[in-house]
């Protein structure tokens, strides 16, 4: 049996198609707080631990956690990161963890958790009395120790309840130490992601917490008040730590956008870059990036993030039309985009990868068939496609007309498998937008690459 101060329990996630998996950095980040503290944490990771969100492999699943939870007599048991497509995974897990540790206490943190006016779904759905919105590092730890002084939790700074809320936001997140990662072997690097170099050994990274931007259809830019971003030198130092800690000779960086300014991402770039080589870190790395801020980079940046060891930007296209990236809110502009990823497939040896969104209020059979048919002629090397998802506390969420609390009846008695609204419209359907991408990657690909259609409508196969 063992005993450790917190049991996190990762739910099963939605891996999407030529998508990579590996042990949420927020919880990294969390065991090593708890660490720190001298506390210990263990984790149950169920990323894989279902195989869709069907009744019979819920069922299986239940089985399998349930014994899992056996092995185990935690002080206190936390759950997340929470999203929205783990409701039907999350409702057992909460069912289950009550009735193994009846007297246990249990907390959600994550997305859904932080979210503004989705606390109910834990405390009515769910039956958890506790939430963490917010920051975790400094949460977690003083959650334990409240339970260590034999104190009810409701007397936790940190702790959000029912009628009570608290935002954590650690102001100076160079003072969080760097997560806690599980061995090389269980980081799964998506296909979009993966270097094509033998003997590479890839590792995840994030430098920023929050975002600038508030497109109508990302959950991101409302999870936290406030961007912060972690300096050079402290990013510097955690990609030598995975390094000579690891063996690491890759990285990438999962934040929504690593230059996030297009006014000042060339003296951005030139800092970063010029650190790395002075340190001859001989490392490569790959990174997110806008259509904005790629435009406004200069041919001497792009030179210093080759030398520098970037290997990969993957750009955040998502439509190739004005008027359907206004309709999703998004503001970054497309104009002259062709014209510069050609330049840089040319010039420099950086691989140009993109994502597309198929769906929106504007959008019919004639702008999806047109955005499938941009996306070929970008120079790209790898694309990514996905139909417009839905989540509550956005933008897009107001405007498709939904209630607060619609999304959870949508998804708890949805018959998709993986938990996912797929924004619908007079035109196009969510069978009709599915079948889409099915043509979407064979178009891309020049071959059949995978049914997408009845990886949602049937069963669970990913394509590798």
């Amino acid at each position: 049996m063992r005993n450790p101060d917190i049991l996190l329990i990762n739910p099963p996630f939605h891996i999407r198609t030529g998508s990579g998996n590996f042990l949420p950095l927020g919880l990294g980040y969390i065991i090593s707080a708890v660490n720190n503290e001298g506390l210990s944490a263990e984790v149950i990771n169920c990323a894989e631990g279902c195989q869709s969100f069907f009744s019979d492999d819920l069922s299986v699943f239940e089985t399998d956690i349930k014994n899992e939870l056996h092995k185990y007599n935690p002080s206190l048991i936390g759950i997340g990161p929470c999203v929205t497509s783990h409701v039907r995974a999350l409702i057992i897990i909460a069912r289950v963890c009550k009735e193994v540790f009846p007297e246990t206490p249990i907390v959600c943190g994550g997305p859904l958790a932080t979210m503004n006016g989705q606390e109910w779904f834990f405390f009515e759905e769910l039956q958890i009395p506790y939430i963490i919105k917010g920051d975790g590092e400094k949460a977690i730890p003083s959650l334990i120790k409240t339970i260590k002084n034999g104190l009810p939790l409701l007397t936790c700074p940190e702790v959000s309840y029912d009628g009570h809320f608290v935002y954590n936001d650690i102001s100076d997140i160079n003072s969080i130490s760097f997560p806690h990662r599980l061995s090389s072997s269980h980081t799964q690097i998506s296909d979009r992601r993966k270097s094509t170099k033998s003997g590479i050994l890839t590792m995840p990274m994030i430098t920023s917490r929050g975002c600038m931007y508030t497109c109508d259809y990302c959950v991101s830019g409302s999870l936290s008040s406030r961007f912060r971003k972690r300096s050079n030198d402290n990013i510097l130092e955690e990609m030598i730590f995975l390094r000579d800690g690891y063996g690491a000779t890759d990285i990438i960086f999962y934040d929504d956008c690593f230059f996030y300014n297009p006014k000042t991402s060339n003296e951005e770039i030139f800092s970063f870059c010029n650190l790395l080589m002075k340190n001859r870190l001989s490392m490569t790395w790959q990174i997110e990036m806008r259509t904005d801020l790629l435009l406004s980079l200069t041919d001497e940046s792009l030179t210093l993030l080759e030398k520098s060891g970037c290997r990969q930007i993957n750009i955040g296209i998502e439509k190739t039309s004005s008027e359907s990236l206004f309709c999703i809110g998004k503001t970054s502009t497309i104009e002259g985009l062709m014209e510069k990823n050609k330049h840089i497939a040319k010039l420099f040896g950086i691989e140009l990868t993109a994502t597309f969104i198929l769906g929106g209020f504007n959008e019919n059979e004639k702008t999806v068939r047109k955005l499938i048919e941009d996306s070929k002629k970008l120079s790209l090397t790898q694309a990514h496609f996905n139909p417009l998802f839905v989540y509550p506390s956005t933008k897009l969420y107001n405007n498709y007309g939904l209630k607060a609390r619609d999304w959870y009846n949508l998804i708890k008695n949805d018959t998709l498998p993986w938990g996912e609204i797929v924004f619908e419209n007079t035109e196009l359907s969510r069978e009709k937008l599915l079948s889409f991408l099915d043509l979407a990657y064979t178009e891309f690909y020049g071959k059949t690459c995978i049914n997408y259609t009845n990886q949602y409508l049937n069963r669970f196969n990913l394509w590798r």
